[in-house]
């Protein structure tokens, strides 16, 4: 949304985008209320208020962006380790020693530790990327009460 939204204030669609942008940020705000909407604001929204909101929640955007591709990404090499490619043959034989496949893993020589140890570690990011999501939406929250003051 903030991407789009500098072209579109760009080509009189300040209001619309602006009042775009205050529903999404009211619709998953759970910590914090934010006003009630007023259309009087909302058609008023200025170019460069839209434009300036978007280049703030522009970099939180981008850092919510990578946290959550890095949570998929835990998610597919820690709790779906044994369905990798380089692991899978491993599958038949989970508490039997591997060397072959699980020579350098960690947690390894047997699918089951390496499972574990794994597991362990993309819960421990996944944790991290949680709480920095929620204070990324924080940041976004308080740019969007910006973007409804008068």
């Amino acid at each position: 949304m903030a991407i789009a939204a500098v072209p579109m204030a760009l080509l009189g669609g300040a209001g619309k985008i602006g009042r775009s942008q205050a529903r999404l940020a009211r619709q998953f705000n759970a910590s914090t209320a934010l006003p009630a909407p007023r259309p009087a604001v909302a058609r008023r929204a200025r170019v460069i208020r839209v434009i300036a909101h978007s280049m703030l929640v522009l970099v939180p955007a981008a850092a919510a962006f990578v946290a959550v591709l890095l949570q998929i990404f835990c998610a597919y090499s820690g709790y779906l380790y044994p369905l990798r490619p380089d692991t899978i043959a491993a599958l038949g034989h989970p508490l039997a020693s591997d060397t072959q496949v699980l020579s350098g893993a960690w947690g390894g020589p047997t699918l089951v530790g390496a499972w574990f140890v794994h597991s362990c570690v993309a819960f421990g990011i996944q944790v991290l990327c949680a709480v920095l999501l929620g204070g990324l939406c924080a940041v976004q929250n308080r740019a969007a009460r910006w973007l409804l003051a008068d």
